[in-house]
């Protein structure tokens, strides 16, 4: 979970120096690699690794000497103490390098408090509100199966039923992260730039933001109602009440993963483990490739797949 504790980490590169301490546990390469780096100069390391300009650009937040970013840091282009939505669609061009050079702040949308408040969400709200969901229409299912089979017949059309929404949705993530997400906006167009923005490109600015990982119940509640409505239009009830539950089941386990894999601390040699290093690749290295989030399956079928290289060591957050 998120922790608030402050640690002193400072290193040097280039004459200046940093304090890395708050970005020991977003670290791709993990705390670990750099234990032994503290108070020295990082710059042959950096070198060494080759370190992406996304990675070198998020070091600068980091600098004791604040006034010291440079005439060319890309945050001149906005106010950060202003709500960020009305600003962006003004940086046309300049919009793409911005929204890939992230910074370690809090981000604010919204001049209104309650609305900017319906766009945080705690990790624990997406159980609590989608858990009890899942549970009704598994029951709902339940109660319109009885009247179609037999209950020797029951458990194995329940079973494919919800695999088979559950499997959909890791190819809805695939494709909505990919192909909606991931499209670049025409500079032309601020209004398209904005909606890119509040989609997605917020959480590439702001990764460590843990109020931006998840998505808001309201958003998240139309794109149920818009798959209910769709299944209950092609499929009988009974199976119809399965498959979306499967849906949001898998919709469920992709939030909460995505949570853990910023913030959350996996053992070596884990699934979790892999896909940490995978996500972490696709922020900081490779933000064309690597769109799955609760697994990397579609990403193999469609060949947006991340290689990781073989570590001689593990990696600890």
């Amino acid at each position: 979970m998120p922790s608030n504790a402050k640690e002193d980490f400072v290193v040097e590169h280039d004459g200046e120096k940093y304090n890395i301490g708050k970005f020991l546990r977003f670290h791709p390469g993990g705390r670990n690699t750099l234990a032994a780096l503290e108070g020295k100069d990082i710059a042959q390391k950096l070198r060494q690794y080759e370190h992406s300009d996304s990675a070198l650009y998020l070091m600068k937040e980091y600098k004791l000497r604040r006034d010291a970013r440079g005439a060319d840091d890309l945050e001149k282009l906005v106010d950060w103490n202003k709500p960020m939505l009305k600003q962006v669609g003004k940086l046309g061009a300049r919009y793409s390098e911005w929204v890939q050079s992230p910074v370690d702040r809090k981000l604010r949308l919204f001049e209104s408090d309650f609305v900017e408040k319906m766009t945080v969400t705690p990790w624990y709200l997406i159980p609590i509100i989608w858990i009890p969901l899942d549970v009704l229409l598994l029951y709902k299912g339940y109660s319109d199966t009885k009247q179609y089979f037999e209950d020797t017949y029951l458990p194995p059309w329940v079973l494919f039923c919800f695999a088979s929404g559950f499997l959909l949705w890791t190819l809805l993530e695939y494709s909505i992260h990919r192909w909606l997400f991931h499209l670049h906006p025409p500079d032309t167009s601020p209004r398209l730039i904005t909606f890119h923005f509040l989609m997605h490109g917020l959480h590439h600015k702001v990764p460590f933001d843990e109020s931006r990982l998840l998505i808001p119940p309201a958003p998240a509640a139309i794109v149920v109602v818009i798959l209910y409505c769709l299944f209950y239009s092609i499929l009988p009830l009974w199976m119809m009440h399965y498959f979306v539950a499967g849906i949001l089941a898998g919709y469920v386990v992709y939030d909460l993963t995505h949570f853990y894999l910023h913030y959350g601390s996996p053992r070596p040699n884990t699934f979790f483990y892999h896909m940490k290093r995978y996500h972490n690749h696709h922020h900081f290295t490779e933000p064309d490739n690597g769109y799955g989030i609760s697994c990397d399956i579609w990403d193999r079928v469609f060949r947006t797949q991340i290689y990781l290289k073989k570590l001689k060591f593990s990696l600890r957050w």
